[in-house]
């Protein structure tokens, strides 16, 4: 079941900084399947994006999304906790030439800035890793301005409540920062909840290279090896993960599902 609880704690913040500042310099190798061109347009499509917008993204990483959609805006804050993350998304920034992305440093659930100062808030793959996202969704309500849009990029985990708590096992199993995929319908009611009226959501199945998926987070051997061979066996037909893995031309894949789910804070101009 998803973890409960009213507060995010610092004990998972730090857990949260040590994994991403060890997979800082994987995000930005090529080939990866969160930075793949042709996904990032997928998410920058549904953001009704303007030339004369300002965007917040939230935990952005390195910054992969930020750059997607710097040609498309006025300007960009990308906002993440870990440093190294903010290091690499600024060099990789500078190479591309982008003046209209800021890099700052901040926790998602107490973002530093003004009520109403952005008219799109965006969070990619971000959700997975709170302890408690009621708290980081109101937060990004509140920086949002009137009638700008709050969007949701996220894992989700299968329907069914016994494939997904296998779902989220094996992926707290690669990544201990992991907390809880939610359903799609939990991604919309979590928006609804901080009191955004949901407007759009689609979903999409990706195919991941399970060694791939492994190296960015880098767990111990004992760990991937299990992860393969539940994997393995699921293929088989000896239980069922709820990854949907299969092998195709002697390599080891599976499904994530990627959702996007976009809500409109109420109140304004529409932008």
């Amino acid at each position: 079941m998803p973890p409960k609880g009213r507060e995010t704690s610092m004990t998972h913040n730090k857990l949260l900084q040590n994994e991403f500042s060890k997979q800082a310099a994987r995000f930005e190798e090529k080939g990866l399947t969160l930075a793949n061109p042709e996904y990032l347009q997928w998410m920058v499509g549904h953001l009704a994006l303007q030339t004369n917008l300002k965007v917040l993204d939230v935990a952005a990483g390195t910054g992969h999304l930020s750059r997607a959609m710097a040609p498309g805006v006025e300007r960009i804050v990308a906002v993440d906790a870990t440093l190294e993350m903010l290091r690499q998304g600024r060099r990789a920034a500078d190479q591309a030439g982008l003046k209209n992305i800021t890099f700052a440093r901040g926790f998602a659930e107490k973002l530093p800035f003004q009520d109403n100062a952005f008219d799109r808030v965006v969070c990619r793959f971000a959700v997975h890793h709170f302890q408690n996202p009621r708290i980081q969704m109101a937060e990004m309500v509140r920086v949002c301005r009137p009638n700008g849009r709050v969007v949701i990029i996220d894992l989700v985990s299968p329907d069914d409540p016994t494939l997904a708590e296998s779902y989220n096992r094996l992926e707290r199993l690669r990544d201990p920062s992991h907390t809880w995929a939610q359903t799609l319908i939990g991604l919309r009611g979590l928006l609804q909840e901080a009191g955004l009226t949901v407007s759009h959501w689609e979903s999409r199945k990706i195919e991941v290279q399970v060694n791939r998926w492994l190296e960015l987070t880098n767990p111990d051997q004992d760990v991937r090896e299990l992860i393969i061979e539940e994997l393995l066996g699921d293929v088989r037909g000896s239980g069922a993960t709820g990854m949907d893995p299969f092998m195709r031309d002697m390599e080891l894949l599976f499904h994530h599902t990627w959702a996007i789910v976009v809500g409109i804070k109420t109140g304004g101009t529409e932008v």
